[in-house]
C-alpha cells in the first residue's frame, strides 16, 4: 500500500516540476517580450497556519497518527506580469519555519524541525478597473514545497534515538485572493497588497512510511507586502 503511494506520489511530483518549469518559461517569454508597466515585483510577509492531518493505525492495535505543524512567519517575493486587460501570470519563492508534530504509536510520536519553501507559478485575473484606489484580483496555480530539515529531529524522552527524516518535495495546489491598494503617500511606481493564499498538499512525511498520513494539509497564508511596479 505506501509503496503505491510511493510511487504515484513520485509520478505526481515528475509531472509537476515540468508543470512549473514550462509555466516558468512562459512567464518568462512573455515578459521578455512585453516589460511594460503593467510588470511588478513584490515583496511580502506572511502567516502559515497548516490543518492538520490524521491516519489510521500503522499497526493493529496503535493509537492513530495525528499530525500538526506550528504556526509561523515567513516571507515570500514573487514578480507579475499582466499581459490583458485582465489576465497575468506571477513567479513566486516564499520561505518559512515548518515545525511538524507527529503522535500514535511510539516510533511515530516525535517532532520534526524543518522549513518549508514553496515555488508556484500561478494564473492571474485582475479586476481591469479600480475603485477608490482599490484593485481587486483572483488567483490560481501550482508548483512544489519543499521540505528541509533544519535542525534535529527527536523522539520523547525515554524513546531511542531520532527521528530519521530526510528532505522531502510535494507538489501542490494554490489559490488565492487579494487587492492592490495606492497609499496617497506613496509614489506612483509603489502600492500595497493585501491578499490571502492557500497551499493544497499532501501532508509532508519526510519520506517515513510510518509518519505518512496520505491526507491533504491546507496551509492558510494571510500575507501583506510592498509592489514595486515597472
Amino acid at each position: 500500500m505506501h509503496d503505491n503511494i510511493g510511487m504515484v506520489s513520485k509520478l505526481v511530483l515528475r509531472h509537476a516540476r515540468w508543470s512549473v518549469l514550462l509555466l516558468a518559461a512562459g512567464f518568462f517569454c512573455t515578459v521578455s517580450s512585453s516589460f511594460g508597466q503593467k510588470t511588478d515585483v513584490n515583496v511580502n510577509l506572511y502567516g502559515a497556519f497548516p490543518s492538520s492531518a490524521s491516519a489510521s493505525p500503522y499497526q493493529a492495535g496503535s493509537p492513530p497518527l495525528k499530525q500538526t505543524a506550528d504556526p509561523s512567519a515567513g516571507f515570500r517575493i514573487g514578480a507579475r506580469h499582466i499581459f490583458s486587460p485582465i489576465l497575468g501570470v506571477e513567479l513566486n519563492f516564499g520561505y518559512n519555519s515548518a515545525t511538524q508534530h507527529f503522535t500514535g504509536a511510539p516510533f511515530q510520536t516525535g517532532v520534526v524541525y524543518s522549513h518549508a519553501k514553496p515555488f508556484t507559478v500561478d494564473y492571474v485575473a485582475s479586476a481591469p478597473f479600480t475603485f477608490s484606489g482599490i484593485r481587486p484580483f483572483v488567483l490560481a496555480g501550482g508548483g512544489v514545497i519543499s521540505y528541509n530539515i533544519s535542525s534535529y529531529v527527536a523522539r520523547p524522552p525515554g524513546s531511542p534515538g531520532n527521528i530519521p527524516a530526510r528532505p522531502h518535495k510535494i507538489p501542490t495546489f494554490e489559490y488565492g485572493v487579494g487587492f492592490d491598494y495606492h497609499f496617497s503617500i506613496l509614489p506612483n511606481f509603489m502600492s500595497m497588497r493585501f491578499q490571502y493564499r492557500g497551499l493544497i498538499a499532501h501532508a509532508p512525511d519526510y519520506k517515513l512510511p510510518y509518519l505518512q498520513t496520505s491526507n491533504f494539509t491546507n496551509i492558510a497564508e494571510p500575507q501583506a507586502g510592498l509592489v514595486f511596479k515597472f
